[in-house]
């Protein structure tokens, strides 16, 4: 039932407030987890690194704080519409 409700109260709402809500959360995310690391991190530089659980967590969370960010774009973006 609550679901519903945030449902429809998303569906009926600005795709701007959508993105701006979007972005927010993401770039809460982003600064409390921080970015994910640089692939080149991975490819031996750091190769006596043991990867944790919690590393492995903060990392997916941070991942998606970006992907939150970029639909909050995708959002802000489709509501500009067509120009004149």
């Amino acid at each position: 039932m609550m679901l519903e409700t945030v449902i429809h109260n998303l569906s009926v709402c600005d795709p701007n407030t959508i993105g701006l809500i979007s972005g927010f959360v993401g770039a809460i995310l982003v600064t409390i987890f921080g970015l994910p690391p640089i692939g080149l991190l991975n490819e031996g530089m750091y190769v006596g690194i043991e990867i944790t659980n919690k590393m492995k967590w903060c990392m997916w969370v941070s991942r998606s704080g970006l992907l939150f960010i970029a639909i909050g774009f995708i959002f802000q973006l489709s509501s500009i519409g067509p120009v004149p």
